[in-house]
């Protein structure tokens, strides 16, 4: 039973009792505003107001015990997420749930301690300010406390009466939140870290010693997958009806798992008050609101490490050339407890190297070799600033001090930051830590990307593979940088507006839709003059949109509703730039013939012809919205899906005419039309005709709509998903992912298998079988806020509430109102919050 359910219990005890005295079941008072007091001891003490949505208003005398209060209330509804994560980064999974299959927890083990965050925390937690070791000391506590007042059985979620639940220490929670800066990094690449070995040591580990050549195949499940997105808008006083800053914050982060938003309102009178939403398992805010500012973040298109390619010394592979001499790699030893099927822990320890710059990796495609290797640096390996950065952000005045805190500590580990303020600015800066390079390293590395089709094919991945052989390519030192071979402050790309300023995932350079922001900024920050994404175009194009039926209405100007409506807009820009030369092309086209589509030798659609009449039709009407009553949406992301997405970045299979940096919101929009080499046949209807196939097979015809087959999975209920990705071009981006780590069984049970190569259109079995498109992914943590007169005025969702009890009918409820876009009114002001209160409790430690 969960404690807010037994302090409800409580008070609806003493309402029957006719005014008796009244306790609750620990035998704590219960005064007479229903406030319920658990927890022992006199060093922290916090008040914790839930209100609709299940929104924890947490106040407190002091900042310490505020943060108390925070982990409590987490712990309350997320207690897996940080347990289970501390598990990984310390390397404590096999001890706990054994090597696991094909050797996946000693192979997680094994990679976040080649990473080494866990010792970096332990060696500089007693280096950090007073003020941090104290905030996380106090949080853990409260996450404690938690625990010790209902046990491990008495959690409301996945890990429930697990015996490796346990108190945490405050090192650890420092540990997993420097983790988190590594999520663009490091964590980016452990899958690669825990199979990299020498040639021949697997062959001569023998027992105890080294993985197997089949357990070095496996991935590490501590591996994360590429990065969220999002958007982040920032309203000035000239678009805005009331004259002050506006703000969206739409991150686009997994509904499951560890990287999850929890919505929280901190207050310490007369020194805090801040609302928004923090990652599971961490004190502060990390995207909010004061009464002075707001801001939020969008993950940074550029570059958080480097990774560099060895020439290794033949008949030595742990020795690598540098300039006009050689260097020795450094063999570390990793021992890992795991846990064995009699129930006994055994120690196994393994060999694993490191270069000058970093781990060294098992990188795809590549290997280790005789001949070479890859390694890398970390840019945020050493973020010790980065918990400091969001300490001083929420304890800051106004918009100068929060750019004064980006100034200062430079602690943002991957993001871009869109802010406004009270007064109407509208700032963004991309002040993520990024490798300084020279400029006749940049000149060298650009060089490469015409030359070596393996540093283009790990550009084209997301990497820069730099000659490690070659001093050129060490990072410049320069006087202002946070930490050594980083790009300082005065070099990075910041911008402030009284219109607008966005941001979504692509470079600094289009941070508005007509005026770029250009200058001698390093690529390694993103690129300039470079195509812009689908996403990034509708971002542009509502924004700039002043026109009186715009959506901002007439004058341009939006008021907070209108910002709202917009953010769940649903436009489509690929059917805003293409449907109508689409629907010229089909209307009235024979029907198309297909040979079968066969991959490793199975037939995946049949062959034979397809009419393309009630196809043509439904495009025909359709208005490109990605709203759940609309047809036509399946079909256009089908028909889409068949081309590369560089087909929709410039000119090519899909499109006529190439990028121009000159116009980069309305360029590439024509159609290619048909290839001479085609033969007369045209690939755009056989795409068509292809799309038609796979909803077919989905079970579906080309009317459906897209309420009826993009569904998010909650409890035992389907709940209708709108929204699209990223061939739709909507900003509303909603989808399928795997950026967990977590090990809940539920998540880990998911098996998802697209009915055709390229299609998103899938079965998803596990907890419960969909055909369609099954979201657990994307919008997130949804905020429109308008700074007014009488102060902040905001409206928001997180799209799966707070709770991670799937029993719990506020498990639901949050997702089911995103889907019928029922906002929620932020609640902000003392009064209104006691009023609104559901629950009462006060928390001791």
């Amino acid at each position: 039973m969960s404690v807010r359910f037994r302090a409800l219990l409580a008070v609806t005890t003493c309402l029957a009792l006719l005014g008796a005295a009244c306790t609750d079941d620990d035998g704590g008072d219960v005064g007479d505003d229903a406030t319920t007091v658990l927890g022992e001891g006199s060093t922290y003490e916090a008040t914790i107001r839930r209100t609709e949505g299940g929104v924890p208003h947490i106040t407190a005398d002091d900042v310490e015990s505020l943060s108390f209060g925070q982990g409590w209330a987490s712990a309350e509804d997320r207690a897996c997420d940080l347990a289970d994560q501390v598990l990984k980064v310390t390397s404590q999974r096999a001890r706990w749930f054994g090597a696991g299959e094909d050797d996946e927890h000693v192979n997680s083990d094994l990679a976040w301690k080649a990473i080494g965050i866990a010792e970096r925390a332990r060696e500089d937690w007693e280096a950090a300010s007073d003020e941090v070791r104290t905030l996380l000391t106090a949080y853990t506590d409260g996450w404690n406390a938690h625990l010790a007042e209902v046990g491990s059985d008495g959690l409301d979620d996945w890990c429930a009466g697990e015996e490796w639940v346990q108190e945490l220490d405050p090192v650890d929670v420092y540990a997993y939140a420097r983790s988190i800066a590594l999520q663009a990094s490091s964590g980016a690449v452990a899958r690669y870290l825990a199979t990299a070995e020498p040639p021949g040591a697997a062959d001569e580990a023998g027992e105890g010693g080294e993985p197997s050549e089949e357990e070095a195949a496996a991935p590490a499940p501590g591996s994360v997958e590429p990065v969220a997105a999002s958007n982040g808008w920032a309203i000035g006083s000239e678009r805005s009806e009331s004259g002050g800053g506006m703000l969206v914050a739409n991150p686009h982060f997994p509904w499951e798992g560890e990287l999850r938003f929890w919505e929280v309102h901190l207050t310490v009178p007369g020194e805090v008050d801040i609302y928004g939403a923090q990652l599971s398992g961490l004190p502060g805010i990390g995207i909010g609101f004061t009464r002075e500012f707001g801001w939020t973040h969008t993950v940074s298109a550029g570059n958080r490490f480097t990774a560099y390619r060895l020439d290794l010394v033949p008949g030595s592979p742990t020795t690598y050339r540098y300039g006009d001499e050689t260097r020795e790699m450094e063999p570390v030893e990793h021992t890992i407890e795991v846990l064995g099927e009699d129930g006994e822990v055994e120690e196994r320890t393994f060999t694993r190297w490191r270069s000058h710059y970093g781990p060294i990796l098992d990188f795809p495609g590549v290997g280790w070799t005789e001949e070479s290797t890859i390694t890398y640096r970390d840019a945020n390996l050493d973020n010790d600033e980065f918990i400091e950065q969001y300490l001083q952000m929420m304890t800051a005045e106004d918009l100068d001090g929060l750019i004064e805190v980006h100034r200062e500590v430079t602690g943002v580990p991957l993001f871009n930051t869109i802010a406004v303020s009270a007064d109407g600015r509208a700032w963004y800066a991309d002040t993520s830590a990024t490798p300084r390079l020279s400029d006749e390293a940049i000149a060298a590395y650009r060089e490469a990307l015409e030359t070596d089709f393996i540093t283009a094919a790990a550009r084209d991945a997301g990497a820069v593979l730099l000659d490690g052989s070659d001093p050129l390519f060490e990072w410049q030192e320069v006087e202002g940088a946070r930490d050594p071979g980083l790009v300082p402050y005065s070099e990075m790309p910041v911008l402030e507006r009284d219109d607008y300023v966005f941001n979504a995932n692509d470079s600094f350079w289009m941070s508005h839709a007509t005026e770029v922001l250009e200058g001698d900024y390093s690529p390694l920050h993103g690129e300039q003059r470079t195509a812009r994404s689908p996403r990034t175009r509708e971002n542009a194009t509502v924004l700039d949109d002043t026109s009186d039926e715009g959506p901002a209405g007439e004058g341009g100007r939006f008021s907070l509703d209108e910002l709202a409506d917009a953010a769940l807009a649903n436009g489509s820009f690929t059917a805003r730039m293409l449907l109508d030369d689409v629907v010229e092309r089909c209307q009235g086209a024979a029907p198309v013939t297909l040979e079968p589509l066969v991959e490793e030798g199975e037939e995946v659609l049949p062959g034979g012809e397809v009419d393309l009449t009630e196809a043509c039709e439904v495009l025909a009407g359709w208005d490109g919205v990605y709203d759940l009553d609309r047809a036509g949406p399946p079909l256009w992301r089908e028909l889409l899906s068949r081309y590369e997405y560089s087909d929709l970045l410039d000119a090519g299979a899909l499109l006529a005419e190439p990028f121009d940096p000159a116009d980069p919101v309305g360029t590439p929009a024509v159609l290619a039309p048909v290839p001479q080499s085609a033969g007369g046949v045209d690939p755009l209807l056989e795409h068509l005709a292809r799309a038609v196939q796979i909803l077919d097979k989905g079970g579906v015809g080309p009317d459906v709509t897209l309420g009826e087959v993009q569904v998010a999975v909650r409890g035992d209920e389907l709940v209708p998903i709108h929204g699209g990705g990223g061939v739709d071009g909507t900003t509303n981006v909603v989808g399928w992912g795997t950026g967990w780590s977590t090990l809940d069984p539920v998540l880990r049970s998911l098996e998802r298998e697209p009915l055709a190569p390229g299609s998103s259109f899938a079965t998803v079995e596990g907890d419960t079988r969909t055909t369609g498109y099954r979201i657990n992914n994307g919008t997130s943590f949804l905020l429109a806020l308008e700074f007014a007169d009488d102060g902040p005025r905001a409206k928001v969702m997180l799209t799966y509430g707070n709770t991670a009890d799937r029993d719990d009918p506020a498990y639901v409820e949050a997702t089911r109102r995103f889907s019928e876009k029922d906002w929620r009114k932020v609640l902000f002001d003392a009064d209104e919050v006691e009023q609104a209160a559901t629950s009462t409790v006060v928390v001791r430690g």
